[in-house]
């Protein structure tokens, strides 16, 4: 839980069979998955992950509704061992993922994560750590509160 950040494939990429796809992406870019793991949500654990977003985003009861829709993978990215700045992980995969509006990244980033398999607002492929202080946060919801909570793969 240092130096890392926050990666979740949302259930309609699940659903749209691009997990392998989208890892390839990510490791073909100088990022490292050092933990993966599937979840089912609940409404009320995906609304609490996404609180910081109720009354800031428009769609926040959309964005929910669809990490609530289907399994959804997390997981813990680093950058590899021979990247500089290892404490810039979490802008650096930012910027690897693309802007959360899909047609903005289809535009000028159309080879970020986003602009290859987004489809919309809410669609946008993944979910990924806004700012540097909360990666390991963001990562410790899933792989500490939610796993000791028994989340996973879709049992309480």
């Amino acid at each position: 839980f240092e130096e890392c950040t926050c990666c979740i494939i949302k259930p309609h990429a699940i659903k749209e069979r691009l997990v392998g796809t989208i890892l390839d992406n990510v490791a073909s870019r100088g990022f490292v998955v050092s933990a993966i793991q599937t979840f089912s949500l609940e409404r009320a654990t995906a609304a609490e992950f996404l609180e910081v977003y109720d009354g800031v985003v428009p769609e926040y009861k959309e964005m929910v509704d669809e990490m609530c829709s289907g399994p959804l993978v997390a997981m813990e990215i680093r950058l590899k061992p021979t990247e500089p700045h290892p404490d810039e992980v979490v802008e650096k995969f930012r910027a690897h993922c693309g802007p959360w509006d899909v047609s903005m990244a289809e535009e000028l980033y159309s080879q970020t994560i986003r602009g290859l398999f987004g489809r919309d607002r809410i669609r946008n492929a993944i979910h990924c750590t806004d700012l540097p202080k909360d990666g390991v946060v963001e990562v410790e919801y899933f792989f500490k509160i939610l796993t000791n909570s028994h989340y996973i793969d879709g049992w309480k």
